[in-house]
């Protein structure tokens, strides 16, 4: 029983819930007579799969309605675009200009753009090329292109074709006569400050010459400069004959440098001002070094004199000569008995030692040299290093120039000193090395004598028994 009410209960649930849908269907279904549950069911079930159609179709509707709607909004832009353009003609025609307009503005923008950019370079590119024309020895042949370049690098506003052709015309006119040699006549300042005008002979941007004498180009003023110091003296005769033979062919020194390696020549002190710069130790370490140079060719002379006469003595010793002292030794003999064989050493050992000194004589004096000059040459290195300490205490190290003194007479004394000491030692060793061979032959030939007197009194005395 309680079961068939719960089931009632929820078919009448049901039932008000389908109202309104079957009551919506009852104009387009015929009346049904519901009598159980099951035909409630199949009955919803029509329903809804009715009323899902409906929908379907009702959106298919709507969806071909909004197509059509569209349609029409895009027809009726059309024909607004068309009417628009129909009535205002001008507009297209304007709007084209507008944009033509637009992209020529771009254009000349970029256009003035570009231009300022070339104008600054021209600006620029004038001014260094203005700097290398102030460095270059053709100015001085061709002057009035400074001016020129001045006013191209110094100007303002845009650059224009003809100030383009002049740089072009100058730069092309600097590259060709950088290549020749050529000849000019220029005002050239001599050694002692004077002006001259001269014939000028220019090789390239590198060298000049003007009767014989080396130039060098001052940019700082624009002249040339006679140089206070010239190089040899062949330098000049080669530059000479050169110039005074135009399109032969023929050899001409340059300074690559364009002047550099010139202008030095008058900073390089001369072997004079070197030795100026030594001081008075200097000119003593001179001094003993000729000194000892003299001596050493005076006992070279003696004693290769000696060694000649020694050599002629030696193939007629049984005929001595007292210019010679193998000769005056074997003289000193003469009057001695051979079987006073005794005496007979003795004199000899006299004769040697008397012939001994004549032949060292000055040796201890080129040593003795040879030892000082490199003394002398550690003094002045500690008497210059001395005056630089000094400068330094007073003037401190901001001049270099004033602790130049002390610094040249400390090395230069020391390369005096070697380079005195150095040909004295060798000197020396030569003429002692020669003196000891006289000496070695003498003795030589002494014992020779002593043998050759022994010898015979051993012939007599076999004779006699």
């Amino acid at each position: 029983m309680n079961w068939l009410l719960r089931q009632l209960g929820s078919a009448c649930l049901a039932a008000c819930m389908l109202l309104p849908v079957i009551a919506h269907s009852q104009d387009t279904l015929p009346e049904q007579q519901i009598t159980n549950l099951d035909e409630l069911l199949e009955s919803v079930r029509q329903q809804q799969k009715q009323q899902r159609a409906r929908n379907a179709q009702r959106e298919q509707l709507f969806l071909q309605d909004k197509k059509q709607q569209q349609a029409r909004l895009v027809k009726a832009r059309r024909e607004f675009d068309r009417r628009q353009k129909e009535n205002q003609p001008l507009v297209t025609v304007t709007e084209r200009n507008q944009a033509e307009i637009e992209q020529l503005g771009l254009q000349l923008e970029t256009v003035v753009k570009e231009l300022g950019e070339l104008s600054s370079t021209f600006r620029e590119f004038a001014g260094d090329f203005s700097a290398v024309l102030q460095e270059s020895m053709i100015t001085v042949q061709l002057p009035g292109r400074s001016e020129a370049l001045h006013s191209l690098a110094s100007g303002s506003g845009e650059a224009s074709i003809e100030e383009i052709e002049t740089l072009w015309l100058l730069l092309q006119e600097e590259m060709t006569e950088a290549g020749k040699i050529a000849q000019f006549e220029a005002p050239v300042i001599m050694a002692d400050g004077s002006g001259e005008k001269r014939n000028v002979l220019r090789v390239g941007t590198f060298s000049a010459y003007s009767n014989g004498d080396f130039l060098r180009y001052v940019p700082e003023t624009g002249e040339l400069l006679v140089l206070s110091r010239q190089p040899g003296a062949h330098y000049g005769r080669a530059a000479e004959e050169f110039s005074s033979n135009p399109g032969a062919v023929a050899s001409i020194p340059i300074d690559p440098s364009r002047g550099s390696l010139l202008g030095m020549l008058s900073y390089t002190p001369s072997l004079s001002e070197r030795v100026e710069q030594g001081g008075t130790i200097a000119l003593i370490i001179i001094a003993l070094g000729a000194l000892g140079m003299l001596m050493a060719l005076w006992r070279g002379s003696y004693l290769l004199v000696v060694s000649m006469r020694l050599k002629n003595q030696l193939r007629a010793v049984e005929r001595p000569d007292a210019s010679n002292p193998l000769g005056r030794v074997l003289l000193s003999v003469q009057g001695v008995s051979l079987d006073e064989d005794e005496l007979l050493q003795l004199k000899l050992d006299e004769a040697v030692l008397s012939e001994i000194p004549a032949l060292e004589r000055g040796n201890g004096v080129i040593k003795l040299l040879a030892a000082t000059s490199p003394l002398l040459g550690l003094l002045g290195t500690v008497t210059g290093m001395i005056l630089t300490f000094q400068a330094i205490s007073l003037f401190g190290t901001g001049d270099p120039k004033l602790m130049a003194g002390g610094i040249s007479q400390a090395l230069v004394t020391t390369v005096l000193g070697l380079v005195v000491a150095i040909p004295l030692l060798f000197s020396h060793s030569v003429i002692a090395y020669m003196s000891r061979s006289i000496i070695q032959r003498l003795d030589e030939q002494c014992a020779g004598v002593l043998a050759r007197t022994v010898e015979s009194q051993e012939k007599s005395r076999g004779k006699g028994h």
